[in-house]
This record gives C-alpha cells, sequence and structure tokens, in this order.
C-alpha cells in the first residue's frame, strides 16, 4: 500500500473520529442537561448502535455489490447533515435525538464493516495487524484531541458549535476517501442485493460452524454487553459521582484515549499469532478486574485511570477479531462476513448500553461498574472454556492420527496446530457441491463429542 494511500485512509479517519469525539462530550454534555439522567443516556447510546444490528445484512450486502470506498463516501455525506442538525431539533424535542442517533447507527452499519473491507482490500496480508493497530491509533489520537476541544468549546461556547464542526470533519473525511483507490472488484457479472440477501443466511452459518470465528461472535454479542455497561455510566461518573462537570467529562474520555492509543502501539509490535481468541479472552478478563477496581475506587483520578487502562486492553480485543475476518479469503462474501460480526458486536454493544442505562439508575453508578466487572469476567470463561476444551480435544486427535500414520513429530505437530486453531482459511475452502471440507470435519468432530 503506498503512501499516499496510507495518508489518506489516515488523514480521513483522523478527521472523522475528531469531529466524533467532540460531539460525544457535546452530546453526554447536551442529553445529561436536557434529561438529568442516565437512563436516556443509555437509550441514546443503545438506539444508534442498534440498527448495527439490524442492517448488518444490508450493510454486508452492499459492501459485497458495491465499492467500499463509494459506500463510506456516501455514508459520510449522510452524517454530516445529520449531526448538524443535531442540537437544532433536541432543543425542540428530546425524542428527535433518538430518531437522528439512529439515522446515524444506519449510517455508521455501512461505513465501519466498509472501512475494515477496505483495509483488507489495500494492505497484505502480513501487515493487516499492524495497519489494523495503525489506524486504531490515528483514530483514538484523534479521539485524544477532540475530547480536549469538545471539553473546552463545550465549557465556553456550548455544545451547538461541537455539533456543527463534527458536520465539517464529515464532509472533509469524506473527500478524502474519494480519492481513494476502489479495491477490489468482482469478476463477471455482479449479482443482485436481493441474491446477495438471500445468500447472507448461508454466509452466517459457515461462521457459526467454524469454532474460531463462532466463539468470536459470542464474544462480541455476550461478553461486549457486559462491559459496555460501563459507558452510560462514565459519563455518570464523571458528572454525578465525582461532580467534575464538562472538564472532567473531557478528561474521563482523555485518559480512556490514552489508552487506546497505547494499546495500538503496543499491539502494532505484536503478531497475534496462532488462536486470536487467546488474545480476546485474557484482555477481556483483564478489562473486567479494570472496572470491578472502578466500583471500589473513590478518587476520581484512580477511576479514569482504571478506564485507560481497560482501554489498552480492550485494543487486543479490537484488533484480533477484526483480523481474524479480515484473512478470511472468501472476498466474494467478505463484507457480509464482516457486517454479521459488526452486527453481532453491536447487538452486544447496544444491549450493554440500555442495561448500563437501566440498571446504572436502579443499583447506582459505582455499583454498577462492580456488577459490569464481574459479569465480563464469568462470560469470558463460560465463551472460552468450550472452544479451548474443544481445540485441544482437536488437537489431540489430529497429534494421534498424524503419529499413527508414520509423521514426523515436526508434522505431526504442525497438524495438530491446525486443528486446534481450524483457521478462517479452512473453513472457506468451499467445493463445487458449495459445501466446505472443513466443515464437514467439523461436524463429524462435533457429532462425535460426548
Amino acid at each position: 500500500m503506498s503512501f499516499r494511500v496510507v495518508g489518506r485512509l489516515f488523514a480521513a479517519q483522523f478527521l472523522s473520529s475528531a469531529g466524533t469525539s467532540m460531539s460525544t462530550v457535546a452530546l453526554a454534555f447536551m442529553v445529561f442537561r436536557l434529561t438529568g439522567s442516565v437512563f436516556h443516556m443509555g437509550g441514546i447510546l443503545a438506539v444508534s448502535t442498534l440498527p448495527l444490528v439490524v442492517m448488518s445484512w444490508v450493510g454486508g450486502a452492499v459492501l459485497d455489490r458495491y465499492s467500499a470506498r463509494n459506500t463510506m463516501v456516501l455514508t459520510d455525506l449522510a452524517r454530516a447533515v445529520l449531526i448538524f442538525a443535531m442540537p437544532f431539533l433536541a432543543e425542540r424535542l428530546v425524542a428527535l435525538v433518538y430518531v437522528i442517533a439512529g439515522l446515524m447507527g444506519v449510517c455508521t452499519a455501512f461505513f465501519n464493516p466498509g472501512q475494515v473491507k477496505l483495509v483488507a482490500e489495500l494492505v497484505d496480508r502480513e501487515h493487516l495487524v499492524k495497519a489494523n493497530s495503525y489506524l486504531g491509533v490515528s483514530r483514538d489520537g484523534a479521539e485524544l484531541l477532540g475530547y480536549l476541544l469538545g471539553g473546552v468549546l463545550v465549557t465556553y461556547v456550548g455544545y451547538t458549535l461541537t455539533f456543527v464542526i463534527d458536520s465539517v470533519s464529515y464532509l472533509l473525511s469524506a473527500l478524502l476517501l474519494v480519492g481513494l483507490p476502489r479495491g477490489s472488484v468482482l469478476e463477471g457479472a455482479a449479482p443482485s442485493i436481493w441474491r446477495l440477501l438471500r445468500e447472507s443466511p448461508g454466509v452466517l452459518k459457515r461462521l457459526w460452524l467454524h469454532p474460531g470465528l463462532r466463539t468470536n461472535l459470542l464474544f462480541g454479542a455476550i461478553v461486549s454487553a457486559a462491559f459496555m455497561m460501563y459507558v452510560p455510566n462514565s459519563y455518570g461518573l464523571a458528572l454525578d459521582v465525582f461532580n467534575r462537570g464538562p472538564a472532567g467529562l473531557a478528561a474521563l474520555e482523555v485518559f480512556v484515549a490514552v489508552g487506546l492509543i497505547v494499546g495500538g502501539i503496543i499491539v502494532s509490535r505484536m503478531k497475534l499469532a496462532g488462536d486470536k481468541n487467546r488474545y480476546v479472552f485474557w484482555a477481556s478478563l483483564v478489562m473486567g478486574v479494570c472496572l470491578v477496581a472502578v466500583s471500589f475506587s473513590g478518587f476520581f483520578w484512580l477511576s479514569i485511570s482504571l478506564l485507560g487502562l481497560a482501554g489498552v486492553f480492550s485494543v487486543a480485543v479490537v484488533v484480533s477479531s477484526v483480523t481474524m475476518y479480515q484473512e478470511a479469503p472468501a472476498v466474494a462474501e467478505k463484507g457480509r462476513m464482516i457486517s454479521v460480526r459488526a452486527g453481532f458486536g453491536q447487538l452486544g454493544t447496544a444491549g450493554g448500553f440500555a442495561l448500563g442505562g437501566l440498571l446504572g439508575d436502579v443499583v447506582g453508578i459505582t455499583q454498577l461498574f462492580l456488577v459490569a466487572g464481574v459479569a465480563a469476567v464469568v462470560l469470558s470463561v463460560l465463551v472460552y472454556a468450550p472452544h479451548r476444551v474443544a481445540a485441544r480435544r482437536r488437537a489431540r486427535a489430529a497429534w494421534s492420527s498424524a503419529m499413527g500414520e508414520g509423521a514426523r513429530r515436526a508434522d505431526a505437530r504442525r497438524a495438530a496446530r491446525q486443528a486446534a486453531e481450524a483457521g478462517p482459511a479452512a473453513a472457506w475452502a468451499v467445493t463445487a457441491e458449495g459445501d466446505t471440507a472443513w466443515a464437514s470435519a467439523e461436524r463429524q468432530a462435533i457429532e462425535e463429542q460426548p
């Protein structure tokens, strides 16, 4: 990938993220001022993410039919109009914030998977982890700047200007994306959207049959729900529990952003070899412990430092998961694969936002962090343990089979490792009958399990 392409992609990411983080501070302050409740904050966050679940099928089909770059440009333009209207409509009726948040979520359902797919098309396989990490650093660095500016702007000039600036950032991002290559183009006649939509359940089935991808889907839908309960309550933590105002809210976001940047730099120097769900599991455990520690912390700066540390490890979760799907060789289905994974992740995120906002009002903000942290740890173990046990069983069976056939120990170890990991490439070794060699073997292994 050329420097020009990298520069445009990262610059577009930087502008969009900087504006979004400023409007995040403004949105939290505006909603809390208009309603005085974390319930509405959680509800609005849930509404903004729920369309990513509902629209994941459509977004994936669009990305498999049309250019990811062009899709991203159009959604940036739509978001520019929506975010510009946000403050003016909110002051008339708070319910309209839910409508705009939902439409923003629809746009994001097309944009985010499009970005993941475009990176996979423009970056060679061995550099995917580094590219994803650096893209995250660019995004998080922009968010750090945006949160700082957002806190200052909201404090001194109000939240309306913040939304206007975010609108401009989307326009600039769209202009930068226009100059990027289109990415891969399918050969032959382009399939219709309806055909791609009809085939989408088959894509989900193949994802579910793959043990590693299935486990990652569960991490996204279940474990992330527990962890994301803290997000709407983090605003209440700064504004209510510690009474720090917009400056405190901005400081919280800055600490989290710094954690994400540090995490991106660290992960960019890792290969994330082997079972990527292993990295997701251990990172999820650490994040859960951080949330538990926040519940026992009576100090503002210690609490936001712990949330920053959780941000460091969340990068390993995101990059590991994204890279798994980018490495899958099913070019014709990659948009739907990525969108399905995004849909599962946003299902967990939306559920976490809604449940977190509700429980925050019921049990209290501080106790909510304890509930979220314990739930994240327990659910991580419940999701990963069966995957790990099954992987070990496959490895032992492959080792025994290879040694029984007279293979060398090095070859037997390689076979055991491949059987344990059951990588994405094996899952999409499609036969002429539309089945996969791996899927057949996996179904047999599942049937033989006690």
